[in-house]
Formats: structure tokens, C-alpha cells, sequence
């Protein structure tokens, strides 16, 4: 099993409580011991405040407010367990992918907003903005408490794609993660089958596939996207179930989740700064749609 080095971003919201009580009843996790560093970072003030005060004044502050951050979250658990905490300070997003780096963090654990169903994008800025600046895995806590009990109904969403490969890696390498009892779903969306079409009049020898045949193609695709994510669970020994949704994939894997699950996992592109195109993905219109938790894989 892998040492987990977690970085927990914190302020002095509901989501920063909800996010410390998850990973205190993580108890398969905790045991295994994880580095985990809460981290603060206030907002860079301006250079006249800096010459006006002194540097040494103002970082005494931001010590000050970020120690208040933690002492008002009370990560009791998580103290008893050797949790660091740290104060930084300058533009958030970027302060903390770069923190991510220092720390080697092999998962970023933060409390966002909530999205916007109807733009697909997030609307907690500093989740948004972390995304697309860093490739180290985040899970996203809503607005919906997530279950504590150490035993989860995972869903792996998957489109045929590496990231289905690349989210059951993770999910395997970190199963104290997601506890020992859990349930692991592979989940693969597809479009309905449309009804058959009437001969071409113009072309009336072109072939027409018949609904036997297109249900045989939407199977086998499904099998080939489900196949790489389940072969490796059943070789460590793990019971994964496979499930075909029909519709709209964001809006089919969205309501499957919010009947199914207590946790997705998916993959999603990385576009370094370029945040349309991280929001644009499917990962995040599922995103915006369910209220589970959402770990989100990165690779290039």
C-alpha cells in the first residue's frame, strides 16, 4: 500500500468542516497513516499596504488570520494523527498548485461551492482555478455531506478512453481511500438506440443496420470500455460490477450517480491554463449535475 500525502486546502467555510469530517472518518485511510497538510493561503495584499506596514507586520497577520482558520475548524482527529498546518499567502489557485508540488501531494481534497447546472462550470473559483494549473488528483466535496462511514459506493465512470485505466490505477493504489467494504461500479453511458431507418429511396441498396445489430455495436462498446478498468480489480481480488446507462452522458451519468453512488471517480483532460476546455469536459458537466463527491483524474 501506497504512503497517501493528502493536501487539504482550508478557509473558513461549512465545506472546509465537511472536508476534515470525511477524512477523520476515513478510518481505513487514517490508519494507514497519510501525510496530510492543511493549508491557508490569504489573499496578497497590496504593495503600498506591504510599504506602509512592513513586511514582517503583514506576515505576522496572515499568520495570525490562518492560525484562526484552524484553531475555528478544530481538526481534533486530525491533529491526534500529526496533520500539518500551514499558512501561505498570494493568488490562491496558483499558491496552492505550487504547494502541491512541494508537498509531492498524491491527492488534493477540497470543499467547492457547488456548480452551475446550466453553464457546467464551477463556481467555486479557486477549485476551478486549481484544476486547470495542477495534474494532482482533487476530490471535490458538494454541498451534500458525504457519507462517513467507512464504507463507500464507488462509481468508475468511463468512456473508452486511458482515463478509465487511469482512474481505476488510482482507485486501486489508494483503496484505504474509499474503505474496505466498498463497492466498486464501472459505468459506461451510451446513446439510445435510434429506430430503424426506412430504406434510402434515392440509394435503396445502401445497408441499414437492423436494432439486433446496433444493440450487438452499443454491447460490444461497452464491453471494450468497461474491460481495462474491471481486469485489473478482478486481479487484485475485488468484486466490480459493470453498468450500462442510456442517454445523454452527462445527464444519464449524473442521475446515476445521484440514485447510485456516494462517490464518482473520472477522468478529465489536462489543458494547463486553458480552463474552457478542462470545464468544457464531460467530467464536469457531471460534475455540475451530481451532488456526490467527484474525484477527478488527470493525466496528460
Amino acid at each position: 500500500t501506497c504512503h497517501m500525502r493528502i493536501l487539504v486546502p482550508v478557509d473558513e467555510s461549512l465545506h472546509s468542516r465537511r472536508v476534515i469530517e470525511f477524512i477523520s472518518h476515513r478510518e481505513t485511510l487514517l490508519g494507514t497513516t497519510p501525510e496530510i497538510e492543511l493549508v491557508n493561503v490569504q489573499y496578497s495584499v497590496p504593495e503600498t499596504i506591504i510599504h506602509l506596514f512592513g513586511m514582517e507586520a503583514v506576515k505576522q497577520y496572515y499568520l495570525e488570520a490562518g492560525k484562526k482558520v484552524f484553531d475555528e475548524l478544530g481538526p481534533e482527529t486530525l491533529r491526534r494523527r500529526g496533520v500539518t498546518e500551514r499558512v501561505l499567502y498570494g493568488d490562491i489557485g496558483k499558491t496552492l498548485a505550487e504547494e502541491a508540488e512541494v508537498f509531492k501531494a498524491d491527492l488534493i481534497v477540497m470543499g467547492t461551492r457547488g456548480l452551475n447546472p446550466v453553464k457546467g462550470l464551477l463556481l467555486g473559483s479557486v477549485s476551478n482555478d486549481l484544476l486547470a494549473r495542477t495534474k494532482v488528483p482533487m476530490l471535490l466535496l458538494r454541498d451534500k455531506t458525504p457519507p462517513l462511514m467507512d464504507k463507500l459506493r464507488v462509481g468508475i465512470f468511463v468512456d473508452g478512453s486511458d482515463y478509465g485505466a487511469a482512474a481505476a490505477d488510482f482507485v486501486l493504489r489508494n483503496r484505504e481511500l474509499f474503505g474496505a467494504k466498498s463497492e466498486f461500479t464501472v459505468v459506461h453511458a451510451s446513446a439510445p438506440i435510434p429506430d430503424p431507418v426506412a430504406p434510402n429511396p434515392v440509394s435503396p441498396h445502401m445497408p441499414t443496420l437492423t436494432r439486433q445489430e446496433r444493440e450487438a455495436e452499443q454491447r460490444r462498446v461497452f464491453a471494450d470500455a468497461v474491460k481495462p478498468v474491471i481486469e485489473p480489480f478482478e486481479a487484485a481480488g475485488l468484486a466490480v460490477k459493470a453498468e450500462l446507462v442510456v442517454g445523454d452522458a452527462d445527464h444519464a451519468l449524473a442521475d446515476y450517480a445521484n440514485k447510485n453512488l456516494d462517490i464518482v471517480v473520472m477522468g478529465s483532460h489536462g489543458y494547463g491554463n486553458f480552463k474552457a476546455a478542462v470545464l468544457g469536459s464531460t467530467a464536469m458537466h457531471v460534475a455540475a449535475l451530481t451532488e456526490a463527491p467527484i474525484l477527478v483524474i488527470r493525466k496528460d
